[in-house]
């Protein structure tokens, strides 16, 4: 490759201006570690690099710094912003430009001397035997779901006698694959045959590249859309990778011991500290990861099956001047309806306006025990209002609200005006898709103090609102005692047993069918726990089975959830009129976006707070004086775990409890926006 004047120059000041001279000087530390006659060799080596992205440019960038002389690089696209997070040519002085050329310019930067053959057209059936002619090593720096060139790559390789390896970014670790020429191929690894669905190939590939998957204790696994091809990856990752396939590298091309190809596997997790090395015999046919690809393609279908909470692709639409084009309104009513309501009811209505929408509040839709005088529902309505207000701004829109604007409709909970203004869509609005309610138990790990800040910035930004936090252990256990007894109330209350197993879709058909309630998954109860929803749907059963002392479960479930958390938060706002309740609501819709925003988990805990609004409105006539005896004492507890706050003065919106926790698989459907339009 031709030198620039300027590194002409510059090595002409250091005496370095031949390939020996400079090979010499810039590779003497490697000394010690590699012998000089192992330099010499590896300066004569080829490797060819498949992709230039995230891991293939720092596979070239450490072999070249290790001293390789020459390369076969072939990659077809162009560096954009979304590549800076992990690959290594990725600046903005770049953006738009090929990947190759970028990358052949870092490598000739570092030793001006290298040998390069590019392939900017990517490699492909028609040019991959030119790809491997006379190299010594193939890395694998492929996109992880360009599934059939890399098989195709692998293959070649093979018969032309070259060792392929592959190490692939997954989470904060690295997986390390070699193949060598009479071992096993690839297609016998990882057990492909051309009759599989692609999507199985894929899976195939990711569970036979780390047999031991220790990223998935800490990955957000609904990040990964196999159908878009989009996953997360970080830097640190594809730094693992380059570090352990360019030792490999230099292990073949210098024919060390130690090369340990497949069924051999190496994993490392800095995150979780684990070292993985062992044998998968059979490969993907060993019995065990057969077992692991059954379950794991039976997740995929459940969650292909129903909702996925990936955010849809924004409309097309020229919305700057005029009438709101009906994509546009779709879209945001759509974002609306993924708002959080009391069992999923789903107790809204929406009619289109000439430049904006009105919101109305459906009473039927829920009518239960916890709904009094319909505030639950107002809340809902709130975070509805929030929900759209952030859809709007991916529009470029304002939006205007205005609350219960007339008195004669007071189902009416708001109108709003969109206006064109060229904003920048909120950070928060992807998350309007993917929030949801999770029920599963969460590290104790505790809530970092920015974190929050961040929230209890989130809830200022609405006047009147307040969000209290509940962050240490003492506190934390205080209230699973008072959530606790709560709860055992909820159980013991028929209307609201009910109400709750009428709004249970104990079948996927079921809540698909009806897309209001909350499908049997979703309740994360478990096997145990879904044999005793099933059993107790009756209330004659339920109440021979508090009697026994069984129904406590329910109660002891909920105590474990606050016990099982990083913190518990109160969203709390000081009035008690419609308007308040509606300016609540969107606090809580924001703050629980945050909460998703931050990678924290989040489930509301709405016994306590619904009996108590019910207590403070309509009295004890409602409950048992059992009942009412236990509240009377349970108010006490209550209060003086928020001892800033007074809560005959303040309204409660929501009682929460969050943390560090896994994703839910099953969620919750929603109605078409066309059921849900006022008439």
């Amino acid at each position: 490759m031709p030198k620039s004047r300027n590194t002409s120059s510059m090595l002409a000041v250091y005496q370095l201006s031949t390939s020996e001279a400079f090979h010499r000087v810039a590779f003497s530390r490697n000394i010690g570690l590699l012998s000089a006659g192992e330099m010499d060799c590896l300066a004569a080596s080829r490797a060819a690099i498949a992709g230039m992205g995230g891991v293939g440019g720092m596979h070239l960038v450490s072999l070249v710094r290790s001293g390789v002389g020459n390369f076969h690089l072939a990659d077809f696209d162009v560096f954009e912003p979304v590549n800076i997070n992990r690959q290594f040519g990725a600046r903005v002085p770049d953006f738009g430009r090929p990947k190759l050329e970028v990358m052949i310019e870092q490598g000739l930067s570092i030793n001006p001397f290298l040998n390069i053959t590019p392939f900017p057209q990517g490699i492909s059936p028609e040019n991959m035997d030119a790809f491997l002619e006379g190299v010594d090593v193939v890395l694998d720096g492929l996109d992880f779901f360009q599934f059939d060139i890399r098989r195709e790559l692998f293959k070649r390789a093979q018969a032309r006698g070259i060792h392929v390896i592959t190490a692939g970014p997954l989470g904060f670790s690295t997986a390390l694959l070699v193949f060598a020429p009479g071992q096993m191929g690839f297609d016998q690894y990882f057990d492909i045959r051309d009759d599989l669905p692609k999507e199985d190939k894929i899976l195939r590939f990711a569970l036979g590249l780390a047999p031991w998957a220790t990223h998935l204790k800490y990955m957000d696994t609904s990040r990964v859309d196999l159908k878009t091809c989009k996953g997360p990856s970080l830097n640190v990752a594809c730094q693992l990778c380059s570090a352990l396939a360019a030792t490999e590298a230099l292990r073949v091309i210098l024919g060390r011991p130690g090369l340990k190809p497949v069924p051999r596997y190496l994993q490392i997790d800095p995150y979780t500290a684990q070292f993985r090395e062992g044998t998968l015999r059979g490969g993907n046919r060993n019995p065990l990861q057969r077992l692991k690809i059954r379950i794991a393609r039976t997740m995929l279908i459940a969650s292909a099956s129903g909702p996925n909470g990936q955010p849809p692709e924004s409309p097309a639409v020229q919305v700057a001047s005029g009438q709101l084009p009906s994509q546009a309104i779709e879209y945001i009513i759509s974002a609306g309806i993924q708002a959080p309501s009391g069992d999923n009811a789903q107790p809204w209505r929406f009619s289109r306006t000439e430049h904006g929408v009105n919101l109305y509040l459906e009473p039927k839709a829920d009518q239960s025990f916890f709904n009094v005088r319909q505030i639950a529902s107002t809340i809902s309505c709130g975070a509805v209002l929030e929900n759209m207000r952030l859809a709007a701004t991916r529009l470029g829109l304002d939006t205007e609200l205005s609350l219960l604007p007339e008195q004669n409709q007071p189902d009416l909970m708001s109108t709003m005006t969109f206006r064109h203004s060229g904003c920048e869509s909120d950070p928060l609005e992807e998350h309007v898709w993917r929030r949801c309610t999770n029920r599963k138990l969460f590290l104790k790990h505790p809530i970092p103090a920015w974190m929050q800040e961040r929230l209890r910035i989130e809830a200022a930004t609405f006047e009147g609102v307040r969000l209290s936090l509940l962050t240490n252990r003492k506190d934390l256990r205080r209230l699973a005692g008072v959530v606790y007894k709560a709860d055992r109330i909820r159980s013991e209350h028929r209307p609201l047993h009910e109400h709750f197993m009428n709004m249970v879709r104990f079948t996927p058909e079921q809540a698909e069918q009806e897309r209001t309630g909350l499908p049997l998954k979703n309740l994360e109860a478990g096997i145990q726990g879904e044999l005793f929803l099933k059993m107790t749907r009756s209330w004659k059963v339920m109440r021979i089975v508090n009697s026994l002392g069984m129904g406590r479960m329910a109660a002891f479930y909920a105590a474990r959830g606050i016990l099982n958390s990083g913190a518990a938060g109160l969203v709390s706002v000081n009035g008690d009129e419609t308007r308040d309740f509606l300016r609540g609501g969107q606090a809580l819709q924001r703050i629980w976006l945050a909460v998703d925003h931050l990678g924290l988990r989040m489930q509301p805990m709405t016994a306590i707070t619904l009996f108590r609004l019910r207590w403070k409105l309509e009295g004890s006539q409602d409950f048992s004086p059992r009942h009412a005896k236990m509240l009377e004492k349970l108010w006490g507890d209550y209060q003086a775990l928020f001892p800033e706050l007074n809560l005959d003065s303040h309204s409660e919106i929501m009682l929460f409890r969050f943390g560090y926790g896994p994703a839910i698989r099953h969620r919750t459907w929603r109605q078409e926006t066309s059921t849900l339009m006022h008439t």
